[in-house]
């Protein structure tokens, strides 16, 4: 997909979606200020609420990550995701001889920010590495985090299948090593 066809998905979105779901959440607050609205009513649409704030960030998070090319590197867009997190963890990026394409780039660059967002979310990490360096068979990826790691009883979210997909899509092979010092993702990418 061209930069030019995610930038009119992202401004379709924007004028959209997004704009549907903050409609929604005015007329939300509105029930709940509404001085006849039940004390068990205003629970769920607190909860609601709750939820439709949550879908409203994760919009906007994907309309920035389709318009994410405008960024000059994987740094710089991480970074302004985490400063848009309000997160002060360390975010350590080293990439050694890698000429990717731009899909994988593309590829690699959601897979890092959805990563990061659970990071950021879930794990209590303080720092994040991310490496990227050629291979004798292509190109390796890692991502990890020095958080709680992730509870083995813990099924996949959509966003973890979603990096699965992401890594097929580039031929990658995903593994993920959990430990109670962190979390690690590694894909292999061959050329």
């Amino acid at each position: 997909m061209t930069h030019s066809e995610r930038v009119k998905i992202a401004q379709e979105l924007h004028d959209g979606i997004a704009q549907d779901l903050v409609a929604l959440s005015y007329a939300l607050d509105l029930l709940l200020a509404a001085p006849d609205t039940p004390g068990n009513t205003r629970i769920e649409i607190r909860n609601i609420l709750f939820k439709v704030s949550t879908i409203i960030g994760s919009v906007r998070a994907e309309i920035f990550n389709l318009r994410a090319a405008d960024l000059t590197s994987l740094e710089q867009s991480l970074q302004a995701l985490l400063g848009e997190m309000h997160s002060s963890i360390e975010l350590k990026i080293s990439e050694k001889d890698c000429a990717l394409s731009d899909q994988v780039q593309h590829e690699l660059l959601a897979i890092s920010r959805e990563l990061l967002r659970n990071t950021v979310k879930h794990s209590g990490a303080s720092v994040i590495e991310i490496h990227i360096e050629k291979s004798e068979t292509g190109v390796n990826y890692t991502y990890s985090d020095d958080g709680n790691g992730m509870n083995p009883s813990t099924t996949f979210g959509l966003g973890l299948h979603g990096i699965q997909e992401r890594s097929s899509s580039i031929d990658g092979e995903l593994v993920m090593t959990n430990t109670p010092a962190g979390i690690t993702y590694s894909i292999a990418i061959p050329s």
